[in-house]
């Protein structure tokens, strides 16, 4: 508590307020939390939802996708017939249908922004908010030999990373890393290479010269992130919990087969990494509490057909294979599991355009519905007709379940309070419990 809040309280002691009531009045307000960790696979591009949840069948041919229907275990709705193992696992999640950007902004280097911080934030002339991790790192972090917010690979194909940048500062960036891929620098810095206590003096060198940086600038905040977040890396280097979660060599045989085989031997450059999903899993084991990972290019124009046949198979499997760890485990009651890109996609023949007003968002476990379909659109799948919401509400249901107040006041670099999600804005209550 800084000396402004206790005396503000002090102050509130000599109206008749004391200082337990105003404890329980804080803890009366805040939110909550049914979930304590999320997993987030980010499907870069747009997936088409006319070709995956929301299946038109009785459009006119041009709009009409190639892949057939078929019937999942909860009754009315039906998925792609590429997706077999989310189908039998369908009363595991909600499908949302409902939310979208409305061009507002709608492209690939605005939209990520703003599903991934539940604000219009662009690349450049708004505020820089912050991704939900982050905030997570902010406001309720986790244990402190673990990253809070870590990304696996990348966080987004289209804005190389920049999203992770925000207004809370380096301390609370994502720990972005790849432990999928041979050659990742960070992953093998995670293997020691020095004995402990010359790492220890390498620490204390740093710290020495960290002081002779605060007596140019004390109150520098980049330093005060830099300080932090370096100690952060230490206490994260030096973790055992991370190593052995990294290390797939630890994983059954058998468990890891699910996964393996579907790794391409030789994959195109788009194609997502089916290891990512059982590093989140094992990520979420030990204890980090939100784990981002971007799994693939699905920005399907000349080729939607050839690339969904490619790629949605793979995100089936995977995705039905970490539900089923997550829920076997006992995990996946208090984890969040999304999966969700910046758009949709209308088809037309074998190409198809961006379509900024209708998607669908996958969310499973962590206080959400099961078995539940929110929202509609209209025939031709362009449009939504019933239950819109926005992007804020979707953010501020994120919040909610974390048991976040999106109405927490932050301050950015200069100063200046804003809220986590700006925007007044209900909550999406049909399809969390």
């Amino acid at each position: 508590m800084d000396r402004r809040s206790f005396l503000r309280i002090g102050g509130l002691g000599l109206c008749g307020v004391n200082m337990l009531d105003f404890v329980r009045a804080q803890e009366a307000a805040a939110p909550k939390a049914k979930a304590k960790q999320m997993i987030v696979c980010w499907l870069a591009g747009g997936p088409p939802h006319l070709d995956m949840f929301d299946m038109k069948p009785n459009v006119p041919s041009n709009r009409r996708s190639e892949f057939k229907p078929i019937p999942s275990n909860v009754p009315g709705l039906d998925v792609c017939e590429l997706m077999p193992q989310l189908a039998k696992r369908a009363d595991q999640y909600t499908i949302i249908r409902s939310v979208t950007t409305l061009n507002k902004p709608g492209n690939h280097g605005e939209a990520p922004y703003y599903w991934l911080t539940g604000n219009p934030r662009r690349p450049s002339g708004t505020e820089e908010y912050p991704m939900y991790g982050s905030v997570v790192s902010k406001l309720r972090p986790g244990p402190a030999d673990l990253p809070t917010f870590a990304t696996l690979g990348m966080i987004d194909w289209h804005t190389n990373n920049a999203v992770g940048s925000s207004l809370l500062g380096p301390a609370h960036a994502p720990f972005v890393f790849d432990p999928a891929k041979s050659k990742d620098a960070m992953t093998a810095m995670l293997s020691p290479q020095h004995e402990l206590p010359a790492f220890e003096r390498n620490a204390d060198f740093l710290k020495a010269i960290d002081k002779g940086l605060r007596r140019l600038d004390g109150q520098d905040a980049l330093i005060e992130g830099l300080d932090q977040h370096q100690q952060t890396a230490f206490n994260i280097l030096r973790s055992p919990k991370l190593r052995e979660a990294v290390d797939l060599a630890k994983e059954p045989s058998k468990s890891l087969e699910r996964y393996s085989r579907l790794v391409s031997a030789k994959p195109r450059f788009d194609d997502g990494h089916p290891l990512h999903f059982l590093l989140a899993r094992r990520l979420i084991e030990v204890g980090v509490p939100v784990v981002h990972f971007n799994f693939g290019y699905w920005d399907w124009h000349s080729d939607l057909y050839p690339s969904g046949r490619r790629m949605i198979p793979t995100f089936d499997a995977c995705l039905a294979a970490l539900l089923d760890d997550l829920k076997e485990r006992g995990l996946l009651e208090s984890t969040i599991v999304l999966a969700l890109g910046e758009m949709g996609r209308i088809p037309g023949g074998n190409s198809s355009s961006h379509s900024d007003h209708a998607q669908f968002v996958l969310a499973a476990g962590g206080g959400f519905k099961r078995g539940t379909v929110v929202g509609a659109t209209d025939k031709l799948g362009d449009r939504v007709v019933d239950k819109f919401y926005k992007i804020e509400s979707f953010g501020r249901t994120l919040y909610h379940l974390l048991g976040i107040d999106p109405d927490t006041i932050v301050t950015t670099p200069a100063n200046r309070p804003i809220k986590l999600i700006a925007e007044e804005a209900p909550i999406i209550k049909e399809a969390i419990l």
